[in-house]
């Protein structure tokens, strides 16, 4: 009987050379056990910097042919039943990358909603927000850093579109906008040795280290650690950064059973100061509709990009997370998995409310400062049981696991509430308030669940059929830094297809996801005062196309996402009377539009609204594009590309009162792979914003909007010892 690859227990993407008169290509396939006279063998291709238990590289080397898909385990691109892309270290070599934030940029689906180099980093995904807390690692929550994710450590960057709460349960704060996966390095099958130095722009200088090996007669034994060091001028002005990255990656490859243990600890430091986010509307917005402090009402033009709007000023953010994850082979077609792990976070200093009121037409400026003390605990745990079996002529891949997330979390902060008067264009240097005295946590959540999910194989491959649901139970222990009751259930279901009725090379998908947010117990002055409100149920229906033309993958989606929220203002009952309504249609691509030219990118558009008032959601903007394109050229080793970005105008606020202007991008690359005396040495160069434009690039919160980071250049070499 026919096994398709991407539901082995030790998933894995089998590339089959298919050898024609006029060439040759890779493309997805599986030899059948039907047609033994005619099968062509089956080969892996792959080369000493690809890990055997990933998805291959697709060609051009910036994305993977599959992706992890939490519950539903290692699935090829065509096969995912959901828009999803896996980008790569290569990726992430191209344009010099420092964080997650470098990558992403690639992506049309997301829109960051803090600076470029801010200490934290938020953004939206298919126009619902995320923060680096909520991203998993190796498909569990709550072992990601808390502020900012630092890209050296890790293999590929996977990408889930939409509600996906089946998939990997509840991320530690609730997202419901999808799934961003990091998965870690790990020793390959030949021994690595690199150094990387990197040059920023204005001063800014690094060192990583990658070492890997594996050991013992039957190379079972596999270390790979990462280490990075950097310090210098980034960011605003004048404002020094410190980046200190240390991350171990062991694995063990027995006969029957797989063991990993992947230890990280990340720091942040900035010092002297941080670019600002703007509000023109005014502070404290009265019932009448009057600010206590009136803003100037329009919006200026934005101000250098790097402009120091907080001089004088600290930050530190300290990260640590630890992963283990235990594999147990039954039989040829039953495995039990273990895994158990979690992070710690501690920040100090100026983190966030980096925000300024403008209040006359000259830049006149109102400016906040705080002083922050926060620190915040996860602790995860998942244990599974993943098969394979028939009936009758229908394969299935099954899975069932049990997973618990607990979080706490707790913040105190000196503020200087608009208590200085500055200016956006030529910023003061303010007094940074006396560090506060830590307290204890305010917020705990735990979220325990049990789920299911049955992918069934019809026709040989061409239907496949998933359907499954997971058990959540969601417990507030503490909320508000105030004992809490609160404990409320909710089971969620997914029903998903993919259909290929015209061969291999298109694919028809389709699927009903949710995204599950907890509730709350109603507080003092509501009409329901004490009663607990049920989770909030975030709901999407996708429909889409892929498409295998040549060596370009293509994905098509169309797509409705709707999550509620609360209304109801005391004495009032509060009750989940809003509702964000999201329609969008996407497009994105990987691969080689010719032997010597690849692309990566996609065009997303959105339209979003809350129904409840008729106004459009603020901070999304209509229309995203990223188009990058590379070309190898005829120097051997010599690759140059770049990438356009468009960003269409978007609401600043949710009155819809204030619009920022849409905006077009251009960031250039190149890359050249030498020897010296015999040693394999590699130079990357990048530009980001290779003219210089001043524009608002987004909205940090309700009523603020960013300037765009200047032409910023990065340049690095990487020796391969």
């Amino acid at each position: 009987m026919p096994t398709r690859s991407a539901r082995r227990l030790r998933p894995n993407l089998i590339v089959l050379a298919l050898l024609t008169a006029s060439g040759s290509s890779s493309v997805w396939a599986q030899a059948t056990a039907g047609d033994a006279a005619t099968a062509l063998p089956q080969v892996t291709v792959r080369d000493k910097y690809e890990r055997e238990d990933l998805p291959t590289l697709a060609p051009g080397r910036k994305a993977a042919k599959g992706a992890r898909l939490g519950i539903l385990g290692a699935t090829s691109i065509v096969d995912a039943p959901v828009h999803v892309n896996a980008y790569t270290r290569e990726l992430a070599e191209d344009w010099s990358a420092l964080t997650l934030q470098d990558v992403l940029e690639n992506d049309s689906a997301i829109v960051f909603t803090t600076n470029k180099n801010h200490l934290l980093q938020n953004f939206n995904l298919r126009g619902l927000d995320m923060t680096a807390m909520d991203i998993a690692t190796n498909g569990l929550y709550g072992i990601a850093p808390a502020n900012s994710v630092p890209i050296e450590m890790f293999e590929r960057v996977e990408v889930l579109r939409g509600p996906n709460v089946l998939l990997s349960g509840m991320p530690p704060l609730s997202s419901v906008a999808g799934t961003v996966n990091m998965v870690t390095k790990r020793a390959l099958a030949q021994p690595l040795a690199e150094m990387t130095f990197t040059y920023g722009s204005h001063s800014y200088g690094q060192v990583h280290v990658d070492l890997g090996q594996r050991f013992g007669k039957e190379q079972r034994l596999g270390l790979r650690f990462n280490g990075v060091y950097g310090d210098g001028e980034m960011g605003a002005k004048d404002e020094k950064q410190k980046r200190q990255v240390a991350a171990l990656g062991l694995d063990y490859l027995g006969d029957r059973a797989r063991f990993s243990l992947d230890v990280y600890n990340s720091v942040n430091k900035i010092d002297g100061g941080s670019p600002g986010m703007f509000n023109f509307l005014g502070v404290n917005k009265r019932p009448d509709g009057t600010y206590q402090i009136p803003g100037v009402g329009y919006l200026l033009d934005p101000p250098k990009g790097d402009t120091n709007m907080f001089r004088g000023t600290h930050g530190e953010y300290d990260n640590s997370g630890l992963l283990a994850r235990a594999e147990f082979d039954f039989n040829e077609n039953w495995q039990g998995y273990l895994a158990v792990g979690g992070s710690e976070a501690e920040g100090k200093g100026l983190l966030f409310g980096t925000r300024a009121f403008v209040t006359g037409a000259d830049g006149t400026t109102r400016g906040a400062i705080y002083h922050v003390h926060t620190k915040s605990e996860r602790r995860t745990a998942e244990a599974g049981v993943i098969g394979k079996f028939d009936t009758g002529s229908v394969q299935h891949r099954l899975q069932l696991s049990a997973n618990i997330l607990k979080h706490k979390e707790g913040t105190v902060n000196t503020p200087c509430n608009y208590c200085y008067t500055t200016n956006m264009y030529d910023p003061v240097t303010p007094v940074f308030p006396a560090a506060p005295d830590w307290k204890d946590y305010t917020t705990e959540n735990e979220f325990r669940s049990l789920a299911i999910a049955d992918t069934m194989d019809f026709a040989d491959g061409k239907v496949l059929l998933t359907a499954g649901g997971r058990h959540q139970t969601v417990k507030t222990p503490v909320a508000g830094g105030k004992d809490s009751n609160y404990s409320e259930s909710r089971f969620s279901p997914m029903l998903a297809a993919v259909v290929r009725p015209w061969g291999e090379n298109i694919s028809l998908f389709g699927n009903y996801t949710e995204g599950l947010e907890p509730g709350q117990v109603v507080g003092a002055g509501h009409a329901n005062e004490g009663e607990s409100l049920a989770p909030k149920v975030t709901k999407q229906m996708e429909l889409g196309l892929k498409l295998q033309a040549g060596e370009l993958t293509h994905t098509f989606s169309t797509f409705q996402i709707k999550r509620p929220s609360y209304t109801g203002a005391a004495p009032a009952a509060l009750e989940e009377g809003g509702e964000q309504r999201l329609r969008g249609l996407e497009w994105s691509m990987f691969g080689n539009l010719t032997r010597t030219i690849s692309l990566l990118g996609g065009i997303t558009h959105i339209k979003s609204e809350q129904r409840n008032t008729g106004k459009d959601t603020f901070g999304v903007p209509e229309w995203r594009a990223r188009i990058g394109m590379d070309w190898a050229t005829p120097v051997q080793g010599l690759k140059v590309g770049g990438r356009i970005i468009h960003t269409s105008s978007q609401w600043i606020d949710s009155g819809n009162v204030l619009r920022a202007p849409s905006w077009n991008r251009l960031d250039l690359n190149a890359s050249y792979a030498t020897k010296i005396a015999n040693t394999p040495v590699r130079f990357n160069a990048s530009m980001e914003n290779a003219a210089n434009k001043r524009y608002w690039i987004g909205t940090f919160g309700d009523g603020f909007v960013m300037p765009g980071a200047p032409r910023t250049f990065k340049l690095s070499s990487t020796i391969s010892f």
